[in-house]
This record gives structure tokens, C-alpha cells and sequence, in this order.
């Protein structure tokens, strides 16, 4: 379970570091700026557009929809979620 709670608040940092890095790149271009899932899957080589595309039926939906997010708030949501899932009990 510690290595869950550990994994849990890695996700959550990353969020936090993403949501940063958008935060930076709005203030270096004086307009806001939201990077998608799949903008930021791009940039690493994955890309996003032809998964969601390539996907059966209803999971094609919901990886368009997961693809149009900013990928802090998709991490951000899960990391939250395992936190709150693997918190220590008392």
C-alpha cells in the first residue's frame, strides 16, 4: 500500500508541475495557454489523434474526450483519486 500512496503523490506532483509549465507559457505569451493530452503526448512521440482514432467503438469516444483535456487535470484527477484510495487508516 506505501508503494501506492508513493505512486499517488508522484501522479499529483507532476500535475502540479504541468499545470506550472502552463501557467509560464500564459504568462510568456500574454494569453492563456492549455496544453491538451494530446499535444503533450506529441511532444514525447506518442500520437494521440490516431490511438483515439484507431480505437473500438465507445473507447474511441472517450479517448477523443480524454485527448481534448489538459493532461494536468487528467493526471491531477487520478493522482487525487489514489490518494484518497490508499490513504493510511487509522
Amino acid at each position: 500500500m506505501a508503494a501506492f500512496r508513493v505512486v499517488a503523490w508522484v501522479l499529483v506532483a507532476v500535475a502540479i508541475a504541468l499545470l506550472g509549465a502552463d501557467g509560464i507559457s500564459s504568462l510568456e505569451s500574454g494569453e492563456p495557454v492549455m496544453r491538451s493530452t494530446e499535444s503533450v503526448l506529441s511532444l514525447i512521440g506518442i500520437d494521440g489523434g490516431a490511438l483515439a482514432e484507431h480505437s473500438p467503438g465507445g473507447v474511441s469516444q472517450a479517448l477523443s474526450t480524454i485527448m481534448g483535456l489538459p493532461l494536468w487535470g487528467v493526471i491531477g484527477v487520478i493522482g487525487v483519486v489514489m490518494t484518497l484510495i490508499f490513504r493510511p487508516i487509522d
